[in-house]
């Protein structure tokens, strides 16, 4: 009965993401979306490659004080995507310090968690009874310097950054190849070390329409890694308005793309 509440709750509010105009001192945020995710899940031990897309739900939370801290964390839910339950989550912690009228350094440490839980029966040829659990677990950390710029009418700032990530891969597989019906069980486990590097921008117009865009990339000797975000919130009162997020990311076992909407609201 909780899971359906849970879902119910999910699919129901519609989503919220407005960010705070430097005057602000603390400010939090309770956020819901509701979108579509596309899955791309790849595995060349098991030669798959899987392409869908579904539904997706999400829970957007964030506190910030705009000269001490921001943390947020975002949970996210789609159902029957590449014959899989995918859950997932980001979490971020900032710490602001030497805090200036137009600059003020952070560090920051976080996790991002994706795990998906497949079973494709016998819809993936030659083989039956195919079923695979995969979850992706990468704690990070990282250092920047926020560089404001413009009028009051027009508020921007850019935000460079680096840090490290450490991606550990786990699960199972299990399925009946062709021939003998002799059950094939195997283990995924996995880790790799990435560096980070990445680039935010913000900017609101007239205290009204809020655009951020940000970039980075997760890199080290065997592979390189891209992540694009892009938010869109136009303000209709103090209090909420519209908002749009879009994401895409890679990782190792493959790359998720979302669109999600919603109303904003803010206390």
């Amino acid at each position: 009965m909780k899971a359906h509440w849970f879902s119910f709750t999910l699919c129901t509010l519609l989503g919220l993401n407005i960010a705070v105009t430097a005057s602000a001192s603390t400010i939090r945020i309770v956020t819901t979306y509701l979108g579509a995710l596309k899955n791309t899940y790849v595995s060349e031990e098991q030669g798959l490659d899987l392409e869908d897309s579904g539904l997706l739900k999400g829970l957007y939370l964030q506190w910030i004080n705009t000269e001490r801290f921001q943390t947020n964390f975002f949970l996210y839910q789609a159902s029957d995507v590449n014959y899989s339950s995918i859950w997932g989550f980001h979490f971020l912690f900032d710490w602001y310090y030497d805090v200036e009228d137009n600059q003020k350094n952070v560090i920051g440490v976080g996790t991002e968690y994706i795990g998906i839980n497949m079973d494709a029966g016998s819809n993936i040829a030659p083989l039956t009874d195919f079923t695979l659990t995969n979850k992706v677990i990468a704690p990070f950390v990282r250092a920047g310097r926020y560089f404001y710029f413009g009028p009051s009418t027009l508020r921007s700032y850019l935000l460079p950054w680096f840090g490290f990530e450490y991606e550990m891969v786990r699960g199972d597989v299990s399925f009946l190849p062709p021939g003998p019906p002799i059950p094939v069980e195997q283990d995924i486990h996995s880790d790799y070390l990435f560096g980070l590097v990445g680039l935010k921008f913000n900017t609101v117009i007239y205290h009204f329409l809020d655009i951020e865009l940000k970039s980075s990339l997760a890199f080290n000797e065997d592979e390189v890694l891209s992540r694009i975000a892009a938010m869109v919130n136009l303000y209709l009162g103090r209090h909420w308005g519209l908002s749009y997020r879009f994401l895409y990311t890679e990782n190792i076992s493959g790359k998720n793309m979302y669109n999600l909407g919603g109303i904003a609201i803010v206390f």
